[in-house]
């Protein structure tokens, strides 16, 4: 079974994938970490060098071959995976799909507390940042909600959407 998780980036895809894979004894696989290795570049790097939409083909590539690994895993998605190439309906079609919606508030005090190099947020300004996201949550809403399952995921409980992926696979 393949679990993907979807949302914003600072949503919580990475910190509950791990502890959710952990939870059901799955696999866990963050997308932009497995392509960080693949390509021995960071994201950054492959924006600076390539550009975003050179960024998305690689992306893409990674998510089915990921999708492809033999195995129970949890697959943290990148903020933008599930916007492009039709990769909502692929993870809807090869695995279970959750969107860990967040709040405009909630993303920008987490991203602004954030250590990652996000090259979509450089040189952002508070203000510009929260601007940036309310446009962005909106123009990536029709996929997210896609997602077979919604969870908010302020004070998500990992051992309770455990327990409903199990419900939702049997």
């Amino acid at each position: 079974m393949k679990v993907y998780l979807i949302g914003f980036m600072a949503s919580g895809k990475t910190t509950v994938g791990i502890e959710l894979a952990k939870t059901l004894h799955y696999e866990f696989i963050d997308l932009d970490a497995y392509i960080e290795r693949k390509y021995n570049k960071t994201v950054k790097q492959i924006f600076e060098q390539k550009g975003e939409d050179h960024f998305r083909i690689l992306e893409n590539d990674a998510l089915r071959e990921v999708s492809a690994f033999e195995g129970d895993f949890i697959i943290a998605a990148g903020g933008g995976t599930s916007c492009f190439y039709n990769s909502i309906d692929f993870m809807n079609k090869t695995g279970l799909t959750i969107y860990l919606k967040a709040e405009v508030a909630e993303l920008v005090a987490r991203l602004i507390a954030s250590k990652t190099d996000r090259p979509l947020l450089w040189g952002k300004t508070q203000q510009e940042l929260n601007d940036y996201i309310i446009r962005v949550l909106d123009e990536r809403k029709k996929y997210y909600e896609k997602a077979k399952i919604t969870i908010e995921s302020a004070g998500i409980d990992v051992r309770q959407l455990a327990q409903t992926i199990l419900a939702s696979i049997e």
